[in-house]
């Protein structure tokens, strides 16, 4: 992924412009890769600008706001933010600044669409030459309900993306600060100090990220805090998509264990990743739930994230009242992306063990299952479903 903030291969272009905004919208549509947000103010622009690690902001200068000042907050908050400015009889002191910030441009207004398209397509080129050239893949996974088994798969992925002999760089990141499980599940220590992310986002280095690091013996590299819920209102947004956006720099994977509640970063966290799961059980409450999350997933990331639905806990049952995959996608209102077969001895194995499930039972079914989702994922697979067999099966 390009960061942790950004989905890769597309740019967003955070908008303020009142008088050019059919011009923007039209530039932006002209390059395919662009998305555009347009924001009421420039101060609600840089605050979403500077949460979305990767973006562009373009701002008109209207002489109702201090563009020095403007300036001056996005050197502080986001240094390395890109960005255009656009207007007429621009003060001599905001120019002075532009010339200081670097990826900075400026355009006399009035300005057309081809023209503005031009800066941009150099803009977000550069934006995304730069973020490509040290990215690792970024999944998510996160569950529909309680119980799901998303930590447990999220620890099973790292498990095996790390065996490999190449592309074996791979970090867990637990972002549940609450009732995060990962460190439980590994039966290891939480190294990751909360109260670091409470401070300025510029404090945190790669350095610093390798003094949180936990390394696990069958080698997943895990970013896990002890729960707690007394830094929660300080925590600062910035700081972690800091901690990803390194992350995403030296590791070939980051593998992310997402809560279900919602947090401020949780939009950047989901526009950015590669690939979003949504674990689902089999009963009718969790698939409605897998639903609702689905789109609550494509509303944070304004329809950017495709979240993949998998169904956890398959039985191969005959008879009895087990739901099937068709009608879980009847449910869910959309195609089921694979399923995880239930074996609950090496479940329980692996966590008694602190270890993966592909560690405590190597060949049991969940590993293999696992294993089909990272190689369809890699592929750009499409869904994967029953067989027309099993389809049938009541």
């Amino acid at each position: 992924m390009t960061s942790p903030m950004i989905k890769k291969g597309l740019t967003r272009l955070h908008s303020f412009a009142p008088r050019w905004q059919d011009n923007v919208s039209e530039a932006a549509s002209t390059l395919q890769t662009v998305a555009v947000t347009h924001h009421r103010d420039v101060n609600q622009l840089l605050d979403a600008a500077s949460n979305e690690v990767g973006s562009v902001v373009l701002v008109e200068y209207t002489g109702d706001f201090d563009l020095v000042k403007f300036m001056i907050r996005v050197s502080e908050v986001a240094p390395s933010l890109p960005g255009i400015v656009i207007g007429e009889n621009i003060p001599v002191l905001a120019v002075k600044r532009l010339l200081t910030m670097s990826r900075w441009d400026m355009l006399d207004a009035p300005i057309n669409a081809a023209q503005l398209g031009d800066t941009l397509e150099t803009i977000c080129r550069d934006q995304t030459s730069k973020s490509d050239a040290t990215s690792g893949k970024c999944w998510t996974v996160t569950s529909s309900v309680g119980g799901a088994g998303a930590t447990l798969v999220a620890v099973e992925m790292a498990y095996q993306l790390s065996q490999r002999e190449q592309d074996n760089k791979v970090c867990l990141v637990d972002l549940d600060f609450f009732d995060g499980a990962c460190a439980s599940y590994l039966n290891c220590p939480s190294n990751l100090n909360q109260s670091a992310l409470t401070q300025s986002a510029d404090r945190i280095d790669e350095a610093l990220l390798q003094a949180f690091i936990t390394q696990h013996k069958n080698g997943i590299h895990l970013l896990s805090a002890p729960r707690s819920k007394r830094l929660w209102n300080s925590i600062k947004t910035e700081a972690i998509l800091k901690v990803l956006d390194i992350a995403c720099a030296n590791y070939d994977f980051v593998i992310i264990d997402l809560p279900r509640w919602p947090s401020p970063w949780a939009p950047s966290v989901v526009t950015g990743s590669d690939e979003n799961i949504v674990m689902s059980e089999l009963t009718v409450p969790a698939l409605h739930a897998a639903r609702n999350r689905a789109e609550e997933l494509e509303d944070l990331s304004e329809g950017i994230a495709r979240p993949r639905i998998v169904l956890n806990r398959m039985t191969k049952k005959v008879f009895g009242n087990t739901v099937t995959v068709s009608q879980a996608e009847e449910a869910i209102g959309r195609p089921v992306f694979a399923t995880i077969t239930s074996e609950w001895d090496a479940a329980v194995s692996a966590v008694n063990f602190g270890q993966a499930v592909g560690q405590a039972k190597p060949g049991n079914r969940i590993s293999k299952d696992i294993s089909m989702i990272i190689e369809t994922l890699e592929a750009g697979g499409s869904v994967v479903s029953e067989n027309p067999k099993t389809r049938k099966r009541a």
